[in-house]
């Protein structure tokens, strides 16, 4: 009996150490890497988290950010640092579609290095036309471009969106030219200015240039309309379910991190969301603070993953 007992002691004792060190996590300060831009809403939404989580832990977190090469360098940064020192928050496409769509090998596991910890919010994506298209809605837009294809330029987020696009034109005949940007920055500048007629973007970058009157919002791409243009309808309204998607910002942990720890951390998350400050800034940076947990942020990633196997499978795999 005593040889039992002692055997099952060592058994459960890597657990019982494992639980101990994540009931003591952080003990140094760690990372929060961010695929996003600074000054972007992802930036936003980091800092409030970064903030959020510093007060609440009793250590600091600081926003590392690392935009560029379709989130390959926010990935690599996270992959590579050690276990408990950082944590990355980006889109969730970083984990279902960005594996499909870029050539070559990742410089990380999309499975076993994003471990899925929670979601923090929608980004809204905006299908968006320079102030000179004569398209008032997505009906007169879709008639100019079978009629007058070679009078809309067009760009969209890499990822899912850009393959939705593709194939929707695909299946109605279309075919528009696409230029391409690195990032979104200088698109939102080129469709302020006219070069380019067509653009689906994050909504934060383009919310001064749509109050100047300068680019005309046509749809939003998720199920419910953005606090921020409450009176642009969603694809699925417009009885688009093709172009209709909702992009989550997502909190992803490191390889073996403790299941404790990962709900824990997503039980903060929807605590800071909560909070109606961190509710407010985010909306007026276009984004919906919109909790989830692991379980959440997994469905949606799988969901993901689904459409863009379809796409592909009809477009082809991505060149380059």
């Amino acid at each position: 009996m005593q040889t039992r007992l002692t055997r099952r002691c060592c058994l459960l004792l890597p657990a019982a150490i494992g639980s101990a060190r994540a009931a003591s996590w952080p003990e140094r300060p760690v990372r929060l890497i961010t695929s996003g831009a600074a000054g972007s809403g992802l930036d936003l939404a980091a800092r409030l988290l970064a903030e959020g989580l510093s007060r609440r832990l009793g250590q600091s977190f600081t926003v590392e950010n690392r935009p560029g090469a379709n989130m390959l360098l926010a990935g690599e940064a996270h992959a590579t640092a050690r276990p408990g020192e950082a944590l990355l928050l980006a889109p969730s496409t970083i984990a279902s579609t960005v594996p499909f769509t870029q050539p070559g090998r990742l410089p990380f596991d999309p499975v076993g290095d994003l471990l899925p910890v929670a979601i923090m919010a929608s980004e809204f994506l905006c299908l968006a036309v320079h102030a000179a298209v004569p398209a008032a809605g997505m009906a007169g837009l879709l008639q100019l471009a079978g009629a007058r294809p070679d009078t809309l330029n067009w760009y969209s987020v890499p990822g899912f969106m850009e393959l939705a696009f593709r194939l929707f034109q695909r299946e109605r005949g279309l075919e528009l030219t696409h230029v391409a940007y690195r990032g979104s920055p200088p698109a939102v500048l080129d469709l302020a200015a006219g070069r380019i007629q067509l653009g689906i973007l994050p909504l934060t970058p383009l919310l001064g240039a749509i109050r100047e009157g300068k680019v005309r919002p046509l749809a939003v791409t998720s199920s419910m309309r953005a606090p921020a243009l409450p009176e642009v309808p969603g694809m699925a309204e417009l009885g688009l379910p093709a172009l209709a998607y909702d992009p989550s910002t997502a909190l992803f942990g490191w390889r073996g991190m403790a299941a404790g720890l990962r709900d824990s951390l997503a039980e903060m998350v929807a605590q800071i969301t909560a909070t109606p400050e961190v509710s407010v800034r985010l909306g007026a940076a276009g984004m919906l603070a919109q909790a989830g947990r692991a379980a959440d942020l997994a469905r949606v990633v799988d969901a993901q993953r689904e459409r863009v196997r379809a796409a592909i499978s009809v477009l082809g795999p991505p060149q380059g």
